[in-house]
């Protein structure tokens, strides 16, 4: 896909108004100049300066921050990180964080967290897909397991995202002991995703510093590439396929009385593979080349097909990116 991010920046412009000078020499003589006459008394007029601009941080730059957290004022170390392949810059604690990061984007573990199993994380990411599409992507993913919380956030840096929060396990009532919340950015070029997991006992805490961490969020100008089929592009442009080819689709998801949903069920640098299983039971498989946005399909019926058919569908993604 063609990516094009219009760089965020904020720029103040001062207008000023300047006044003609006479440049005529005057006549040379002894005598004093006269008393100019004053017809009227102009009021003085007063310019005002603008404040200067804060000046933008560099990347690696260290600071001391002030949070609130449960009531109090807490001191913190930030470090600010720009990732121009991700599309975006921001700040995190990198005394408390161990910083995992790549042209996807940037991991934040807890550093008493296994790193290769953490609980405690943020992890921020670019995605070519547009905002809505991408959060009904996940929506249909999470609320096969959850009662799905969602809400309007805004963050100072980027404007209003949409949060879906995945806590309360589906039809209990009870919380989860891993909770997440998915952070849907608005950006030029599709978004950004920012997905945050807690353990319960500890979800207060980190997620507030999430927040805090996210709130310095801003978008920078990624990179133009060609043809770039993201897992959640894939993901959320089959989801709109399947709702287009059936409008009763929709409502039966609301619903909830037949288990579906759609998942990345293997993906490399050159194929994703999306599984949607159906209402009616099947198991519908998308082949999606990265590189076209082709995709071939295959259906599977458990107990009635003894393996995956060839379908004879054909589509391609492109086609189905709003």
């Amino acid at each position: 896909m063609k990516k094009t991010v219009i760089t965020l920046s904020i720029t103040a412009a001062l207008a000023l108004s300047l006044t003609g000078c006479g440049n005529t020499r005057p006549a040379e003589n002894t005598a004093p100049p006269a008393e100019p006459q004053v017809t009227a008394e102009a009021p003085a007029e007063t310019v005002v300066q603008a404040a200067p601009a804060a000046p933008a941080r560099q990347d690696g730059e260290r600071f001391e921050a002030v949070i609130t957290l449960e009531g109090m004022d807490e001191t913190v170390q930030y470090e600010h990180i720009r990732n121009e392949a991700a599309g975006f810059e921001m700040d995190y604690e990198y005394e408390d964080m161990i910083r995992r990061s790549d042209a996807d984007g940037e991991c934040f573990i807890s550093n008493w967290d296994d790193p290769n199993n953490p609980e405690n994380y943020l992890e921020v990411k670019y995605d070519t897909g547009n905002a809505e599409l991408v959060a009904s992507a996940y929506r249909a993913t999470l609320s096969s397991e959850f009662d799905l919380t969602e809400v309007t956030r805004h963050l100072d840096g980027t404007g209003d995202c949409i949060r879906i929060e995945a806590s309360v396990i589906k039809g209990t009532n009870r919380m989860a002991d891993q909770l997440t919340a998915v952070y849907i950015i608005p950006a030029p070029d599709g978004c950004r995703i920012a997905t945050a997991h807690a353990a319960i006992e500890a979800s207060e805490g980190f997620w507030r510093r999430f927040d805090y961490m996210l709130n310095t969020l801003t978008l920078l100008e990624r990179p133009a590439s060609e043809n770039e089929v993201s897992d959640s592009l894939a993901l959320s442009a089959i989801q709109y396929y399947c709702y287009d080819r059936n409008p009763e689709l929709e409502g039966i998801v609301k619903a909830g009385e037949y288990p579906v949903y759609w998942e990345v069920e293997s993906s490399d640098a050159q194929q994703v593979v999306i599984l949607y299983r159906s209402y009616t039971g099947a198991e519908v498989r998308y082949y999606i080349d990265r590189a076209t946005g082709d995709a071939r399909v295959t259906d599977f019926v458990p107990g009635i097909t003894p393996e995956e058919m060839p379908s004879e569908e054909t589509l391609n993604v492109w086609d189905y990116f709003g």
